[in-house]
């Protein structure tokens, strides 16, 4: 028996030596992405809820596998390419104390190729964190600026300086909230008796003009949606009465371009209305805008869609309908000559007997634990679904863009 031991503790030390020997120790790398122009990618972001203090923004490639991560803090759910700056921009919010004591709100520059943080401008700590963000935060069109919308609940708007990495100026904006852009250096805020406010910048980012516009639609029976958006000088909005808006951003030029429905007589009487969170889109080169849809009662008009109906903007005629392949929260469209639409959706691993078997038998709330995220994307053209994203960990995201 002595023997035995002693063999098997040299067999123990032989073998021990030979791993040492070929142990190789890892050490802490940073991989640099391929250069992202032309590439169809795209970003699923948000404050990941209820985990508020674990903001993430996921890379997705083009074929839906995730290629890297940002973290962003407490809810931070802005995410701007920036490409003439090869970066990408967020706001972000800490606490001296974890989830506690003193709040810092800063606007963080990351490096494109690294996902690397390159540098930190500290703003007024009252930037405004919604769950719609899209427009909470607009890039001039140089890349010099990066104006931030405030809410106390007083309103204001914080003006960066990013190529002095410098806070510039607090502008208020009293009853005006969310910004679209539409030229070199002005802005416009949507204000709540139905009118806009122009602000113009000059060339050191400080306002030299601001004045607001006429009402430009009933902000009580039929108020917009802030999902707006672009094609040339033109911002397409949804009203919650289900009217499309087209109101031009020009300079000085603020006006109403056009009122037309979004629903037929009969598609109200089959209740479809609007859906999700950021419920709309646009392809500039084709002149088309995408509205999310969905059929319910009129007080779930942000819940999950089911269909994307696409819009000529020249005719407003309605030219196609785009089934969805799941429950769509949010959707983007990508600029290029073969764009894509994406949809950040809510997935259930389970075939549609199985949902239905439990929600009757164990009612709905039994399906919550299941559900996932991921990004469906489709052929903006024709409307081919091409491809399911990688699934995201657990957490709720409501934003999607492309690169």
């Amino acid at each position: 028996m002595k023997i035995l031991r002693l063999v098997m503790l040299a067999v123990l030390v032989a073998v021990a030596g030979q791993s040492h020997a070929e142990f190789t120790p890892e050490f802490a790398t940073t991989e640099v992405l391929p250069d992202p122009a032309g590439q169809q990618w795209f970003w699923l972001y948000g404050f990941r809820a209820p985990n508020m203090g674990d903001s993430r923004a996921f890379l997705m490639d083009e074929n839906g596998q995730q290629l890297g991560q940002l973290n962003m803090g407490f809810w931070a759910k802005t995410v701007i390419n920036a490409p003439a700056r090869h970066e990408i921009i967020t706001l972000e919010t800490y606490f001296s104390r974890g989830t506690r004591g003193e709040r810092t709100d800063v606007v963080v520059t990351y490096d494109e190729r690294t996902l690397s943080p390159v540098s930190e401008v500290i703003i007024p700590p009252k930037r405004l964190n919604a769950v719609k963000t899209r427009h909470m935060a607009v890039l001039s069109e140089d890349e010099k600026f990066l104006l931030v919308v405030n809410y106390t609940p007083a309103q204001s708007v914080t003006i960066v300086d990013l190529d002095a990495g410098t806070f510039v100026e607090e502008v208020e904006t009293p009853g005006c909230s969310v910004l679209y852009a539409a030229g070199q250096r002005d802005y416009y805020a949507i204000c709540a008796n139905g009118s806009f406010l122009q602000l113009k910048l000059d060339d050191s980012g400080h306002v030299v003009k601001r004045r607001r516009t006429e009402p430009l639609f009933d902000a009580v029976g039929d108020f917009l949606t802030i999902s707006g958006s672009r094609i040339g000088d033109t911002w397409y909005f949804v009203s919650r009465d289900y009217n499309i808006y087209g109101i031009t951003m020009a300079g000085d030029d603020i006006s109403l371009q056009g009122k037309w429905p979004l629903l037929s007589d009969d598609e109200r009487d089959d209740s479809w209305m609007i859906a999700g969170l950021e419920h709309t889109t646009a392809h500039e080169a084709s002149d088309r805008l995408y509205v999310l849809m969905q059929q319910g009662e009129a007080d779930v008009f942000e819940g999950p869609g089911s269909a994307v109906w696409v819009f000529d903007t020249n005719t407003m005629e309605k030219q196609q309908e785009i089934a969805m392949q799941e429950l769509t929260m949010s959707i983007a469209v990508s600029q290029d000559d073969k764009p894509r639409l994406y949809a950040l959706d809510f997935h259930i691993p389970l075939d549609t007997l199985a949902t239905v078997w439990m929600a009757v038998t164990e009612g709905e709330d039994s399906i919550t634990p299941l559900i996932q995220q991921r990004a469906n994307v489709y052929d903006a053209v024709s409307g081919e679904h091409l491809l399911s994203s990688d699934k995201l960990p657990s957490g709720a995201v409501f934003g999607v863009k492309p690169w």
